[in-house]
């Protein structure tokens, strides 16, 4: 095509020009906008296990790889089509699969993958990084990301705002905490019986007075009578802490920024959860497996 339009044939053999929304995000890539963590599944696989696959991410394609690189798709539609039809589904995915599945690279315009998932009928395309699949855009990407442009106070700003994860998705409840007036080997105790880097210090009501963390611990523990001080008299009184709204992509900025290893989450002061390093990998592991 030669102009920056894209023209769409409409029911009736009407024709409509429709101008490119993404040409004025000229810098925006598809690194900037893709889903990582995406679902596939290898050629060799039993198609069985990929009709499973899309019924339980509730999902209109997979693609379909080998080593890694992406070797075609597999849609709902495709084999919808053959059960219609009455036909079983033996064999393995390759048996079934598009080949040849039209890709875009990291480095791709956005607004190329627009005009793209205009003019066909597939809803999503792979994402390429070295001919290797790194992530999916699909149509709902791009509404959202012209709801974010077009309305901005409809939609929170950040990385895949719609699907924001929160503080209280991921932080960890049923926590161990200390009294003020509990000495220091108790802390010790739990550190060590536990594997935990530090324990929130609390009051009766839950409400967050600090932590007692390893390196407290190591600070002054050095004679008997020492460890019978008090956590209130050596505990870390500033501590970095969140609400359980703060958005996950907050938290996990500051643990990469800071040595800690985890933050406490409180509504208001008192003390409702805990996330660590460790939890928040957890939960993006468990979301990639979507």
């Amino acid at each position: 095509m030669t102009c920056d339009a894209y023209c769409e044939t409409e029911l009736a053999g009407q024709s409509t020009c429709l101008n490119n929304p993404f040409d004025e995000m000229d810098d925006l890539l598809a690194r900037d906008v893709m889903q990582v963590g995406v679902v596939s599944i290898d050629r060799k696989e039993p198609v069985q296990k990929a009709v499973a696959l899309l019924i339980e991410r509730d999902i209109s394609g997979l693609p379909v790889t080998c080593d890694g690189r992406l070797d075609g798709m597999l849609s709902e539609k495709d084999l919808l089509k053959l059960l219609y039809e009455g036909q079983y589904l033996p064999g393995l995915v390759e048996d079934y699969m598009t080949p040849h599945a039209t890709s875009f690279d990291v480095e791709d315009k956005v607004s190329a993958i627009y005009r793209h998932l205009l003019e066909r009928s597939f809803r999503r395309v792979p994402i390429l990084y070295q001919k290797r699949l790194a992530g999916m855009i699909t149509r709902a990407d791009l509404v959202r990301l012209l709801l974010r442009k077009l309305c901005p106070s409809a939609c929170p700003a950040g990385p895949n705002a719609a699907d924001e994860m929160r503080a209280e998705d991921a932080m960890k409840i049923g926590l161990l905490t200390l009294r003020p007036e509990a000495p220091l080997s108790e802390a010790m105790d739990l550190i060590a019986r536990h594997h935990v880097t530090g324990l929130p210090v609390v009051d009766g009501g839950m409400n967050l007075l600090g932590i007692i963390t390893e390196k407290d611990v190591l600070r002054h523990a050095t004679t008997p009578e020492a460890i019978e001080t008090p956590v209130e008299s050596l505990m870390t009184r500033s501590v970095v802490s969140f609400g359980r709204k703060t958005s996950l992509y907050r938290i996990c900025a500051c643990l990469i920024e800071h040595d800690f290893h985890r933050v406490p989450i409180l509504d208001g002061t008192r003390l409702v959860g805990i996330i660590s390093r460790s939890d928040i990998l957890r939960h993006r592991a468990a979301v990639f497996k979507r």
